[in-house]
């Protein structure tokens, strides 16, 4: 289990490392995802926006696609944070982005993820 600490700067971290492989395992993670947005949900768009700014990052379309579906849903993270699954589902299935690659494996992990789920899942 991470840290406050760690949830909280994790990916400032890996980027300033330089560690994408790292970072795409933790930003793909449906716990770290579930416990950032509790901390603060902008704290996690603004997480993934900032690692989407590295163009040398092989994952910077999809944390780029995270970012955005996230930032449009904000509102609603801010009233429920277990619903960043769902938002980013319901943003990412129908792009085109999701016929294969990285968001296709996010999406696996979102949709696979056992833990508990916002009304309507």
């Amino acid at each position: 289990m991470m840290s406050e600490f760690s949830v909280r700067h994790a990916v400032y971290h890996l980027c300033a490392s330089e560690m994408w492989h790292e970072l795409f395992e933790v930003v793909s993670d449906v716990k770290w995802l579930l416990a950032r947005a509790q901390m603060e949900p902008l704290g996690l768009v603004l997480d993934l926006e900032h690692a989407a700014g590295f163009s040398c990052c092989p994952y910077q379309r999809v944390l780029r696609l995270m970012g955005q579906a996230l930032r449009m849903d904000l509102q609603e993270l801010q009233h429920d944070h277990r619903s960043v699954p769902s938002q980013l589902v319901g943003r990412l299935l129908g792009h085109e982005a999701a016929q294969g690659g990285e968001v296709q494996g996010l999406l696996v992990r979102l949709r696979e993820w056992e833990g508990p789920m916002p009304q309507g899942w």
